[in-house]
């Protein structure tokens, strides 16, 4: 009986020594993270939440600045369409503007022919009007010019007797032209009689086209 109650005992100091190591093991299964695990999953929570705001603030940037380039390559674009229209608009206006400047110069260079009557030195009535605009001319563009007046003749009459015609045809324009205004100076005259007709043939309209003064800057 004695040694019974020694062995229960050793049995029940064995449990006494055992059982906190027991519930201790179990109490590891069963308790939640530490502290420490707590702030490590804490700190890599955040770090998540960090890294995941950085990437959207990146791609966000990214967004921006490729927008950005866009719209300053858009603009870039729009300023060299804008210049070329402006070049081409101002080289349309130069080359607008010098034919019109080439336009004006022909026309005031241009003189214009005067009609005579048959062995007529007189300056016919319907011959006035455009011998005047002559004189404008004359007056108001390149004034300094030379101007030579020849004088023509038809076929009609001796080559003498046309050339002395045609001289008197073209003192008529000389006269006409000075008493218009035009420094005497600057009119030469010259007869070429029934020579270098402006029309061949030997009908009216023919003769009547070679009864002329013809004026020429030099």
């Amino acid at each position: 009986m004695k040694k019974w109650s020694n062995s229960a005992s050793v049995l029940a100091l064995c449990l006494l020594v055992a059982a906190p190591v027991w519930m201790g093991a179990c109490c590891a299964v069963t308790r939640g993270p530490s502290a420490e695990e707590l702030a490590a999953m804490e700190a890599a929570r955040q770090q998540a939440i960090a890294d995941s705001l950085r990437a959207v603030r990146a791609e966000e940037e990214a967004r921006l600045a490729a927008e950005e380039e866009a719209r300053r390559m858009a603009e870039e674009e729009a300023r060299r369409l804008a210049a070329e229209e402006e070049a081409r608009r101002m080289a349309e206006e130069e080359a607008r503007l010098a034919a019109e400047a080439e336009a004006l110069h022909q026309q005031m260079m241009s003189l214009t022919t005067i009609y005579f009557d048959y062995d007529s030195s007189n300056i016919r009535e319907d011959q006035r009007s455009v011998l005047d605009e002559n004189a404008r001319k004359l007056r108001e563009y390149q004034p300094e010019d030379m101007v030579v007046v020849e004088g023509y003749c038809d076929e009609r009459g001796t080559i003498e007797y046309n050339l002395a015609l045609g001289e008197r045809r073209a003192q008529a324009i000389k006269t006409y032209l000075v008493d218009a205004g035009v420094a005497e100076s600057r009119i030469e005259t010259v007869s070429y009689g029934e020579e270098q007709p402006a029309v061949m043939g030997s009908d009216e309209s023919a003769l009547a086209q070679n009864r002329r003064a013809e004026l020429k800057r030099k």
